[in-house]
């Protein structure tokens, strides 16, 4: 029998990686193409949709030729993607403007002038907050980051671009609709556009939230399952991938949703830490919960029938340690990322718990879970001249972990507690990363293996359930391994415990002078 493999692309912010599977999970071949963010303005993040389509190009034709593979073993195509990354497009599918990115904070005044208007309750408009509750289970944040945010911002500022766009998409609904011609959004991100009944999985948008967000249902894809068929590829796009025409296209899911498949954690009550450019806690729960001082709640799962992703999502994660590398330790340092983080590593791993009193906060920018603040800002507390890179380095590790476990609260306290996480996302290739969590969050941490392909991984092994390789939901967790284990050392209990504390008595007693220092507009 031929063997047959998945091909998957896990669409992030900084760039593409391509990864062909086998259809039980094994990874055969790898690619990636970086692309850039421009930042034109203060709080603007965008990229050029043509840079994602050239990459996902580029890698396919090279995991093609670098495996050797014959064309007609591949079975299927599959997609993760950054989520809410906003692109209006025309009726030919070609983008009107560059896309806004998830990043992008341009719309947090406006979400106050349209949206959240008075009477408020912790800065939301009660009546529209109740409403978005009761439709969505959930509601756009105060930071403008939301694609609620961006339609209204367009409205106001660039009404040409709002009339004549034909549907506003995602990432990965762009780059679906060069391969099949169908403009199509999985439900988990369709959730996250707060524009979307969740009630008793009806998930179809809601006329009056569409109303409410002065955009016309026409203007949106039409919705499905993660794992469902979008549609077959086209003959320009095959020859453009090195492919052959007729391929199914699995419609696929946002990072946060696929990275939760790839963990492994995929039972109810189940959770697992994701450290890749953002991150997070998050698990699948059939009961829908949220936390709104907080900004935690529940979004639609790649299996929306069955459960919720309860989500705790975070800004800045990974990225947080790739700033201190890219622009302050190792700016133009010629050599392989792996070999810096390897030196990374080992400076930390060298570092006594704690980092001397050396604590960051790992707000770059801003911050949805645990204290949804698009004015807050990352920096480096109680540094002194006994501090040198590696204390930096682990501070920058710590500060992660610290926030990742008042995440971890958030959802435990809406939930119930967990006595050990799956770790997944490149931050959890680092030993000593994996360690500082576990004595952080005092918790048992599960490295899982390959865990910088944990996204590409579930949305290929959904993708191999929809084409009948695989069983059932519950069987694709029998695909993922675990590495290695860590444990909390209790000897740095007391040392982590007082950190953390100090760490969030960092944000409570300056959340003014973040205010003042970085909100364009106050009441």
């Amino acid at each position: 029998m031929t063997e047959k493999y998945i091909i998957a692309h896990d669409m992030g912010t900084s760039s593409n990686k391509a990864v062909l599977f086998t259809i039980h999970g094994e990874i055969v071949q790898t690619a990636q193409k970086s692309y850039p963010v421009y930042h034109p303005s203060l709080g603007f993040a965008e990229q050029d949709p043509s840079n994602w389509w050239d990459a996902v190009c580029e890698t396919t034709r090279t995991v093609l030729e670098e495996s050797g593979i014959a064309t007609e073993e591949v079975a299927g195509i599959t997609f993760c993607s950054q989520m809410q990354t906003f692109v209006p497009v025309d009726r030919e599918g070609t983008p009107l403007m560059r896309a806004i990115l998830w990043l992008d904070t341009r719309a947090a005044d406006i979400m106050r002038e349209k949206l959240w208007t008075p009477p408020r309750v912790l800065g939301y408009n009660i009546f529209h907050l109740l409403r978005f509750l009761r439709i969505t289970g959930g509601s756009p944040g105060h930071t403008g980051k939301d694609p609620i945010g961006k339609v209204l911002w367009l409205k106001e500022y660039k009404p040409e671009i709002f009339l004549n766009t034909y549907k506003f998409l995602d990432m990965k609904d762009f780059i679906i609709h060069r391969l099949t011609g169908k403009m199509v959004k999985s439900v988990d991100l369709g959730v996250v556009w707060w524009l979307m009944d969740t009630r008793r999985n009806r998930n179809c948008w809601h006329p009056k939230l569409c109303s409410i967000a002065g955009i016309e249902e026409s203007k949106l894809p039409e919705i499905r399952e993660s794992g469902t068929i979008a549609g077959n590829l086209n003959g320009d796009s095959a020859e453009q991938m090195g492919l052959i025409p007729g391929i199914p296209v699995i419609v696929g899911a946002g990072d946060i949703t696929a990275a939760a498949i790839g963990s492994g954690a995929i039972d109810e009550g189940e959770l697992h830490i994701r450290i890749g450019t953002s991150g997070g806690v998050a698990g699948h729960f059939k009961n829908r919960k949220i936390d709104i001082p907080n900004y935690a709640g529940c979004i639609g799962s790649a299996h929306p029938q069955k459960y919720y992703l309860a989500i705790g999502a975070q800004e800045t994660t990974g990225a947080s340690l790739d700033w201190l590398k890219n622009n302050v330790l190792c700016k133009g340092d010629p050599r392989e990322d792996d070999e810096i983080y390897s030196e990374l590593n080992d400076l930390a791993r060298n570092t006594e718990p704690g980092s001397e009193g050396l604590v960051f906060t790992p707000w770059l920018f801003g911050e949805r879970c645990p204290l949804d603040d698009d004015t807050v800002r990352a920096g480096f507390f109680n540094m002194g001249l006994n501090h040198s890179r590696r204390h930096f380095i682990r501070a920058v590790m710590e500060g992660v972990a610290c926030n990742i476990r008042w995440a971890m609260g958030v959802l435990e306290n809406l939930y119930s507690p967990v006595s050990e996480l799956n770790m997944v996302g490149g931050g959890a290739r680092s030993d000593v990363w994996c360690q500082i969590m576990a004595d952080v969050t005092n918790r048992t941490i599960h490295q899982v293996t390959d865990p910088h392909h944990s996204a590409a991984k579930g949305v290929a092994l959904l993708a191999s359930m929809t084409l009948g390789y695989i069983d059932q939901w519950e069987d694709i967790k029998n695909y993922i391994k675990i590495n290695r284990t860590f444990y909390p050392n209790q000897d740095n209990r007391e040392l982590y415990g007082k950190l953390f504390r100090e760490f969030k008595l960092i944000y409570k007693q300056n959340k003014k002078w973040y205010a003042r220092m970085n909100a364009s507009k106050q009441d």
